[in-house]
């Protein structure tokens, strides 16, 4: 057996089994991404073909003696198994797949001197590993049959459909994932991996498309670069992923296809987070993300950013989403084979209009990574450019083709592209931050301006032979390219997809539930004498390349501002815009705003205005007003008001916050009358926002510098904090109008009173906690909240709670969960005593139900990994 070994700091790696024939005369050794030298060697390949050195092991024949020796796969190719081929070489390699003769045996002839032979060895698309190193190389003598003298355990590791994972491998990468909050940062100016990452999104996308923003262009999103400059990112975290456990790859999340009535695998409580579905979209509010108890992301919060909340949307309707074969054309010509095309397509739907739907932290593209759900969310945009990529052929970076890339060149003052693709997205250019390149002081020129500050340093070596970078790397545009080395093997990141082949000569499996578009669909969409349902049908299919046109946008702007069409053409037509122009399908929807009386108009423009932080140049549109102050007498909700709150919280809008506290004061004081809001959505809307951190985060959305109007009511923390305390103390028995939920309204009240910590509300929110009366998640909501307050309160009632023979079971294990929250919440900050007190807590809990003991194994892990 080989030692293990350690690659690197880019990559970690066990070394795989070396699995020797009983009285063998000659032992094989099969080192995959090998080092002859050190004997150290990487067991995880993609499709791509991995350097392999194959060699007797020295000492074991003479000197001048040979062996003939067979490498095959141990068992057939089957379903959920990896498995191999193998060539000399990768340009044999190459021709072999692109000619249909792909071998997954190998006949070598092996000197008795330990002389390694190199060969390759990929992974046999499409059976890749859903088990680390499931796939077993063995060497056999003389024949295929004969005695067995060596082999290799590999894992075929391939990043996978989220909705393909086994439960197993859904666990795997939620661990790792949180594991990163307990991992040392790169940068010891942050205290974890995963902080680190966040704020590096955060910063680089801090920048706007002109100076009298933040002073500094977007580095990742906007321009060229966006693909090129997240595929970067997610390398990195990936790697940071794989140090946990390698056997993890990064997986993707299909936006276009829901699989059923729940929707996609990430928004499920046992993966990256759970929401209430809301009812009327009219009146759709936030909602606190349900994990699952024994789930390692329960109970998610990242700092000064308070919990998890996303919309209460019905994550069934994907149908807003561009489908993978709006991008390839069956004819690989035209203007979707153009990089321009793909790469503006892809960030403006489903990228941008994507973002907004999921919300609130992924609405604001600058902090959105605090989401665990961003992983899924951005590696699908890479699977998008990679099945581009597959699709055309468009692998090469040597700037010659502006098919491949473009700008195809580097950035140079005066250049026409700089208006639209600055510093940093051009082929050649280095990227930020990898780059280390500051601009402490703003330059004239705004396009040439970087960031003021350094986040990490270069791009770690992979550590690993064969995989890109081998030396600290300060990566450009270009090098992204070829992320499987299919043209240049030294960009070969180890980066593969499970239906996606290494050659472009390959057919890649079908995409499930894909449609392509219609060549007759725009014509359909424009005539006004066709019947509205199928105008509005066609319209899901037009083809983005006619829609791109100038002369097409407007004509398609002229349909969503014609008060004589229906609205729901008016709102198929702002879909339309969306997929293809996110600044003009922003301005157009400010247009339409005025009339949008219908609901189905009024949900579009809402959804295209959610946007408009990702356009790509300044958006002209009016001022911001504040919302009208509540009247004495209400009678029915108020769907502008919900609106209002819809778009203020991811700016963190102060004057939102202030005006939804005088209607939770209005609720207060005359419960019975009809209210302009529910109260539990009044307290959800404040919750989600940052205003009650320590440290205002500076990061809050803005949109192109533009001010808040004044305020009618503007926010006073004191007075907000004040108001959810006498919801606490209110009587959930008090008589209310219909459709008031009292219980959530109270858990909410006590989310956003985790950040004020005197003894009268840590007494207030305990109260909560023991109502027997109260709900499970309202008391649930409250052990969380005190897990912010006070420590000493939070563990007294989590003992005193599963301790209670009368608490629901599932109470019981959401508690338990909480001291696993709050260990993660600490990381290696929390102090030996308290992780011994903690440990000595866990260990009192008796956890007699499933969920308590999957709880009780998941917290006590938590504390293992803050232990380091």
């Amino acid at each position: 057996m080989c030692a293990a070994v350690a690659l690197g700091v880019g990559l970690s790696a066990t070394a795989g089994a070396q699995t020797a024939a009983d009285g063998a005369s000659a032992q094989v050794e099969i080192l995959v991404h090998g080092d002859a030298r050190t004997g150290a060697h990487f067991d995880y390949v993609t499709w791509a073909p991995s350097p392999t050195l194959v060699r007797v092991r020295p000492g074991t024949l003479p000197p001048g003696a040979t062996v003939t020796v067979v490498l095959t796969n141990a068992a057939a190719p089957a379903e959920g198994k990896g498995h191999v081929n193998f060539a000399l070489t990768a340009d044999e390699y190459k021709k072999a797949v692109e000619g249909g003769g792909a071998k997954d045996q190998i006949i070598l002839t092996l000197k008795g001197d330990g002389t390694p032979q190199p060969i390759v060895v990929a992974g046999d698309f499409p059976h890749f590993s859903r088990d680390d190193k499931d796939t077993a190389i063995v060497a056999h003598q003389g024949t295929a049959t004969g005695p067995v003298m060596g082999g290799a355990q590999v894992m075929v590791r391939v990043r996978r459909n989220e909705e393909t994972l086994s439960a197993e491998e859904r666990s795997r990468f939620l661990w790792a994932l949180a594991a990163l909050r307990f991992q040392k940062s790169p940068d010891p100016r942050w205290r974890d991996t995963y902080t680190f990452l966040v704020d590096m999104h955060d910063i680089g996308a801090r920048g706007f498309a002109e100076p009298a923003d933040i002073g500094y262009p977007d580095q990742e999103h906007k321009a060229a670069a966006f693909v090129a400059w997240h595929r970067a990112f997610l390398l990195e975290l990936e790697r940071a992923l794989q140090k946990v456990d390698p056997s993890v790859t990064l997986p993707y999340w299909p936006m276009y296809y829901s699989p059923g009535k729940d929707g996609a695998t990430v928004f499920h409580a046992d993966f990256t987070g759970a929401n209430t579905v809301a009812g009327d979209p009219d009146f759709m509010a936030t909602d606190l993300i349900r994990f699952d108890a024994g789930n390692p992301l329960y109970g998610w919060n990242m700092p000064g950013r308070g919990p998890l909340m996303r919309w209460r949307q019905d994550r069934n309707n994907v149908k807003l989403f561009n489908t993978p074969g709006m991008l390839l054309d069956k004819s690989k010509a035209g203007l979707k084979s153009n990089y321009s095309f793909m790469a503006g397509s892809v960030e403006a739907n489903p990228h941008n209009i994507g973002h907004g739907w999921s919300g609130v932290w992924m609405s604001n593209c600058m902090i959105s990574p605090s989401d665990p759900m961003f992983w899924p969310f951005h590696t699908y945009f890479d699977w998008l450019w990679a099945a581009w990529q597959q699709h055309y052929d468009r692998f090469r970076s040597d700037g010659a083709d502006p098919a491949q890339y473009w700008p195809n060149d580097a950035y140079a003052d005066g250049n026409p592209s700089n208006k639209t693709n600055p510093l940093g997205h051009h082929l050649r250019d280095t990227m930020w931050p990898w780059n280390e390149e500051i601009q402490p002081k703003p330059v004239e020129t705004f396009s040439a301006r970087r960031p003021p500050q350094t986040v990490g340093g270069p791009f770690a070596p992979s550590g690993v032979p064969g995989l890109w970078p081998q030396t600290p790397a300060k990566p450009t545009p270009g090098e992204l390219i070829d992320y499987a080395g299919y043209v240049t093997p030294d960009t070969d990141a180890g980066v593969g997809y499970d239906n996606l082949p290494w050659s472009p000569k390959q057919q890649s499996q079908p995409f499930q539930g894909d449609v392509a578009p219609t060549a007759t669909a725009m014509t359909t969409f424009l005539a006004k004498d066709r019947p509205v349902a199928e105008r509005v049908e066609q319209a899901a299919q037009v083809d983005l390349a006619a829609a791109s046109d100038a002369s097409a946008k407007s004509a398609i702007q002229a349909v969503a501002l014609a008060t004589a069409e229906d609205a729901e053409v008016r709102a198929a037509a702002l879909d339309i815009l969306a997929r293809v122009d996110t600044a003009y399908a922003v301005e157009t929807a400010y247009k339409v705003e005025g009339d949008a009386k219908h609901p189905t108009l009024a949900h579009a423009v809402e959804r295209v205005r959610a946007m408009e932080m990702f356009a790509n140049r300044p958006v002209d549109m009016p001022a911001e007003t504040a919302p009208p102050p509540a009247p004495k007498t209400v009678s029915v909700l108020d769907k502008g008001l919900y609106a209002t709150a819809r778009n203020g919280v991811p700016d963190n809008n102060p004057c939102v916050v202030g005006g939804l506290t005088v209607e939770l004061q209005h609720f207060l004081a005359k419960s019975t009358d009809a209210v302009r809001i529910f109260p539990q959505d009044a307290a959800a809307f404040v919750a989600s926002t940052n205003l009650f951190e320590a440290v205002p985060a500076a990061n809050s959305r803005h949109v192109h510098g533009k001010a808040n109007a004044s305020c009618a009511t503007p926010f006073d923390k004191a007075v907000t904090l004040d108001t959810m305390r006498r919801l606490l103390k209110a009587s959930a028995t008090t008589p209310t109008s219909a459709g008031i939920d009292w219980w959530k309204t109270k858990a909410l009240a006590a989310t956003v009173l985790s950040h004020s910590g005197d003894a009268a509300t840590i007494s207030l929110v305990k109260g909560l906690a023991a109502d027997a009366k109260a709900t499970v998640d309202a008391r649930a909501a409250a052990v969380n909240s005190l897990r912010h307050l006070n420590e000493a309160a939070f563990e007294a009632v989590v003992g005193s709670l599963d301790r209670d023979r009368t608490a629901p079971a599932e109470l019981k294990a959401q508690a338990i969960a909480a001291v696993g929250a709050y260990v993660l919440d600490h990381g290696r900050d929390l102090p030996p005593d308290q992780r011994a007190r903690l440990a000595r807590l866990l260990d009192t809990l008796p956890a007699t139900s499933p969920a308590e003991q999957a709880a009780l194994k998941t917290a006590r892990r938590m504390l293992t990994l803050a232990a380091g």
